[in-house]
């Protein structure tokens, strides 16, 4: 099975995205218009709603690009699934930090410019890495190796995301 997360169909399964939210960031998108981040929810092989996906979306060209930072969990998520998923929705930011808050800005701006989201966003990741670094303290006092390990890979998904690496091009 392919798993491709450009937007198309790929054989054998189908991936769908349908929008939640849109969020006030762009970029452009290589048919040279406006590509805007929105929170989809992506359907796999027809039984699998993944809700709060970030993704660029393309009107004109209907193209769609999943939030770099953000594809490998995705990949993750849907190769742990299988080629035959038993019908159910989950939520994408149980298994990623940026995917988490970029929901949680996007409800507590919801009309926030390209500018301000930056803002919002930059100061909620450094708070979520603050909160991470105190959670693995306790998890090392009490020795809890798989409390260390998910609150490791919680901060790994925040520590080097950059905004201006993935919306240099925002228009």
């Amino acid at each position: 099975m392919r798993q491709d997360l450009s937007g198309k169909r790929s054989n054998g399964n189908v991936y769908e995205y349908r929008t939640n939210e849109v969020m006030n960031v762009r970029k452009t998108c290589k048919c040279g218009h406006v590509m805007e981040l929105e929170l989809r929810t992506v359907v796999y092989a027809k039984k699998v709603e993944i809700r709060n996906v970030p993704v660029f979306a393309c009107t004109d060209c209907v193209s769609y690009e999943v939030l770099q930072p953000v594809k490998p969990d995705l990949k993750e998520c849907i190769s742990k699934l299988g080629e035959q998923p038993v019908k159910q929705d989950l939520s994408f930011g149980k298994q990623n930090e940026l995917a988490d808050l970029f929901h949680e800005q996007l409800q507590a701006w919801p009309d926030a410019s390209d500018r301000e989201m930056e803002h919002h966003m930059q100061q909620a990741v450094n708070e979520r890495i603050n909160l991470l670094l105190d959670i693995m303290g306790y998890a090392q006092k009490s020795g809890d190796e798989e409390w260390m390990e998910t609150t490791e890979r919680r901060l790994s998904q925040l520590s080097g995301f950059v905004w201006q690496a993935h919306f240099s091009n925002a228009v």
